[in-house]
């Protein structure tokens, strides 16, 4: 495996991962490790930009619930939460330092038993975003001429974006690694996840000549409780609209699954575009914390008044993480996975019922990046012998900008 920054500014092939912070849980059980994306997009650029990952110290202020990470490669991120941290909380963050920070939300996962977004658990999530942006910012550092950087810059986010153009067993690939944060620790924020072209990302993605590339999105790891019957262990998933996203794209991370042995699903019909979808849900949602608070609202009960508060809380908990990570304009147009229209389709993985049993909430494994990483790579090289067909397919089935401003309520960025 050849991987190293090349000499073109723009590639022939685009990559994308991303991390939402805290975004765990969905309504209907779903319940993943949304950092894959980040991880194997950190593995990839690691090859060719080597960087110490391993967290060298944790500064915390407790009553600003400020927390300042530095790895010994030299970078620092820095994150805020709502509610402050306690001397227990810094204690267990303390114990994180020497482990390597490439996989986030597992580490989260590790040290604090478990993460939650929606604003439930703040700590973690500010953990996650303060590690996530050490890493960028350790890339960034030890390699400043090789990388461009962009903060996020969409309403209540404090994620960041990381670019470059890499060469990738001799093929360029504009490549991006995406951290979607929330503001104060409230969890995933992500307009601009997959290749979404908001505000900055789009501004990145026109730099690397992104916005008219096929691309290869690298998703979560995911318990779906709709695919339960298919997954009998670690599994990748390989998703693509036949109408509306790239399935060129797609067939050829499916050759490269197939070709190497790895366990492979093509869930039907994916990343479906139904206008008002998310909106929908969103309405049924807030209906139910309606009705609970009606109910609420008449209680007299101490037991009653409990066990509606403990319904409330579980919907907050699972349920709202489905809704609250993306606006509703740019579902319809993006779907879950952030697919601009007619350029992409998603790799992703998934896991057994045994495994979320046991388990509960997904983390990611040195096998599970290797195994990511080994497709992405082949599956560039089938794509780039069949760049004239998803060139042909994007071009069909892209969306215009007036299209996706009107949609979206976002301007995509002008030349510059």
């Amino acid at each position: 495996m050849d991987i190293s920054f090349s000499i073109e500014k723009s590639g022939k092939v685009g990559l994308a991962g991303h991390i939402g912070v805290s975004h765990a849980h969905s309504h209907s059980g779903f319940v993943q490790e949304d950092g894959a994306g980040f991880a194997v997009l950190g593995k990839i650029f690691h090859l060719a930009a080597p960087v110490d990952l391993r967290i060298a110290r944790i500064e915390v202020a407790v009553e600003q619930g400020k927390i300042s990470i530095t790895l010994e490669g030299g970078g620092t991120g820095t994150a805020v939460a709502r509610c402050g941290i306690t001397p227990a909380e810094e204690a267990l963050m303390q114990a994180s330092v020497g482990e390597n920070g490439l996989c986030p939300q597992t580490l989260a996962t590790t040290i604090f038993g478990r993460v939650h977004g929606q604003g439930i658990l703040e700590i973690p999530a500010t953990f996650i975003t303060a590690l996530a942006r050490a890493v960028v910012a350790t890339f960034l550092a030890r390699y400043p001429e090789r990388f461009y950087f962009f903060e996020e810059d969409t309403p209540q986010s404090c994620g960041c974006f990381l670019g470059t153009v890499l060469q990738i067993n001799g093929v360029p690939v504009s490549a991006i690694l995406t951290v979607n944060a929330g503001l104060g620790g409230l969890g995933p924020n992500e307009d601009t996840e997959g290749n979404v072209p908001i505000g900055n990302k789009g501004r990145l993605m026109r730099i690397l000549g992104m916005e008219a590339l096929p691309t290869i999105l690298v998703e979560a790891k995911a318990y779906v409780p709709f695919w339960k019957d298919a997954i009998g262990k670690t599994t990748l998933i390989v998703r693509a609209n036949q109408e509306h996203d790239n399935s060129v794209v797609g067939e050829c991370l499916v050759a490269a699954a197939e070709s190497l042995g790895y366990p492979l699903y093509l869930p039907p019909n994916p990343y479906p575009r139904r206008s008002g979808s998310l909106m929908k849900e969103t309405q049924e949602i807030s209906q139910r914390v309606i009705d609970l608070g009606n109910l609420l609202a008449k209680a007299g009960n101490c037991g009653e008044k409990n066990a509606i508060a403990g319904e409330l809380s579980s919907l907050v908990k699972y349920d709202l993480g489905g809704v609250v990570f993306m606006s509703d304009g740019v579902n319809d147009i993006v779907a879950h996975g952030g697919l601009l229209p007619g350029t992409a389709a998603v790799l992703s993985s998934a896991v057994s019922t045994e495994y979320i049993s046991h388990h509960q909430i997904p983390l990611l494994s040195e096998n599970d990046l290797e195994m990511y990483v080994q497709t992405v790579v082949e599956a560039i090289r089938i794509l780039h012998n069949r760049l004239p067909e998803a060139g042909e397919q994007l071009r069909k089935r892209a969306v215009t900008n007036a299209q996706f401003s009107a949609m979206t309520r976002f301007s995509l960025p002008g030349p510059g």
